[in-house]
């Protein structure tokens, strides 16, 4: 049988047209699945009763479990997902101030980065997820909420370009105007940097909002925090960066988890402004959310020299964001996300 949330709107049209079915009823399918997000092909009520039959023979929609839903304090909501071989992955709901929302979305079961101050890389890895199951988490949440539309932000559990084929495939599908109709403007792919895929990215996906998990400027310390960066080192990411396709008013985003005694110093500063004034870019600083998978090697800077850090780098021309963490009483902010599958 066909996982069909599997598919592109192209690859379901070309399944249907070699069954004997008009082209336009992958338009029509495509949005009962994903406008409507029915989970029974029985419920596709524009085809006839063999048709829907059929489809129920030959396809299946991807059943998603959720294993619980935890609410934190501001609002955001944490699903534990089950999937079809008991492996589970963790995604989140977030309000944001303006009253919209944004998903994020998790891409591997598990990571293999293995960046210190992260709860998922301290799982291991298991496997990559489908492109199915990505847009399952969305296309759940979408309907637990009773939402039509979120942004949606690759930043859950795994690094994204370490599972690029699916990854790639499961944004085509939600941008389909017959199905989510999520646009490109409303996604955002966060990664460790991994060199060749980023270089991929460039030409199969143009001017998608990117976010380069950075977390220092200065290799030695980079590689402390993310030892991926001895196998793909800071300065090869940021040439491969120079050229890459920017969405009009938007800039790359470097995400900077701050840890006390660590990348918050004056030499800090100094990597942070040399590597940042020749690109369009953003730095957000993230408070280190502690977990009981962290340790004690790793502190959380105080809020007040983050807000010192924030203020020295716009000093210096460098457009600074300090992001308000939220879903931290539930295990879902950053670094947070992990499961008892590993």
């Amino acid at each position: 049988m066909i996982d069909i949330l599997s598919l592109t709107l192209g690859e379901l049209e070309g399944i249907l047209l070699s069954k004997g079915y008009e082209k336009y009823r992958a338009r029509q399918i495509f949005a009962f699945l994903y406008k409507q997000k029915v989970d029974d092909f029985s419920l596709i009520t524009v085809l006839k009763k063999d048709a829907r039959e059929q489809l129920s023979r030959e396809f299946f929609i991807y059943p998603l479990k959720v294993k619980s839903i935890s609410i934190g304090n501001d609002g955001a909501k944490k699903y534990l997902f089950e999937l079809l071989d008991g492996s589970l992955i963790e995604s989140v709901l977030i309000p944001m101030d303006n009253g919209k929302f944004t998903i994020c979305v998790s891409t591997q079961v598990g990571c293999m980065m293995g960046c210190k101050f992260c709860a998922t890389g301290r799982m291991g890895f298991k496997r990559n997820l489908t492109a199915s199951e990505i847009v399952g988490q969305v296309r759940y949440i979408l309907k637990d909420n009773s939402l039509r539309i979120a942004n949606v932000v690759y930043m859950g559990m795994g690094e994204p370009l370490d599972n690029y084929n699916n990854v790639i495939k499961s944004m085509l599908i939600m941008m389909e105007e017959a199905g989510l109709d999520i646009s490109k403007r409303r996604m955002t792919l966060s990664t460790c940097g991994i060199t060749p895929t980023l270089e991929r990215l460039k030409k199969d996906l143009p001017y998608i909002n990117l976010a380069l998990s950075l977390h220092s400027a200065v290799p030695e310390k980079r590689s402390i925090i993310m030892p991926i960066n001895k196998k793909y080192p800071l300065e090869d990411i940021l040439n491969v960066l120079k050229d890459f396709p920017v969405p009009r008013r938007k800039r790359i985003t470097f995400e900077y988890v701050m840890i006390k005694g660590l990348n918050d110093t004056r030499e800090d500063i100094k990597a942070l402004a040399r590597i940042m004034s020749n690109l369009k870019s953003k730095l957000n600083l993230i408070p280190l959310n502690k977990h009981d998978l962290i340790g004690t090697k790793f502190e959380p800077t105080p809020v007040s020299d983050i807000e010192k850090f924030a203020q020295q780098l716009r000093d210096k021309g460098i457009f600074v964001t300090i992001r308000k963490s939220k879903g931290s009483d539930i295990s879902a902010a950053c670094g947070m996300l992990a499961t008892k599958a590993s």
